[in-house]
């Protein structure tokens, strides 16, 4: 009987521009696809009054579909983790002032 032989694996290496990665705080993501890609757009919060929430675009990621889904069950899975070591996450009690989706649960 013949065995295959494994592909040796290839390592990875990760180049980052001589002037540092570009850093950027969001907490904000908006949406949008087409049926090729889809883009992220990160924002910052800036202001909120009784009439307006501004917020502060920063920086879009536009990727494949295929990358997007690799990138969710990324997330999903530190999500889990981080939350089967340090318990639910929930949103602040304030949540009047952002918009929520409403499988996310509030903190009471």
């Amino acid at each position: 009987m013949e065995t295959e032989n494994p592909k040796p694996q290839r390592t990875i290496e990760y180049r980052q521009p001589v002037s540092g990665l570009f850093h950027v705080y969001s907490n904000n993501v908006q949406m949008g696809s087409t049926g090729y890609d889809v883009r992220v757009i990160f924002g910052e919060i800036s202001d909120v009054t009784p009439d307006k929430v501004v917020v502060e675009q920063r920086v879009q990621v536009a990727m494949t579909w295929v990358q997007a889904k690799i990138v969710a069950d990324f997330l999903r899975a530190n999500i889990e983790a981080y939350e089967k070591l340090n318990g639910p996450l929930t949103l602040a009690k304030n949540v009047e002032k952002i918009t929520v989706p409403d499988s996310f649960p509030v903190a009471k």
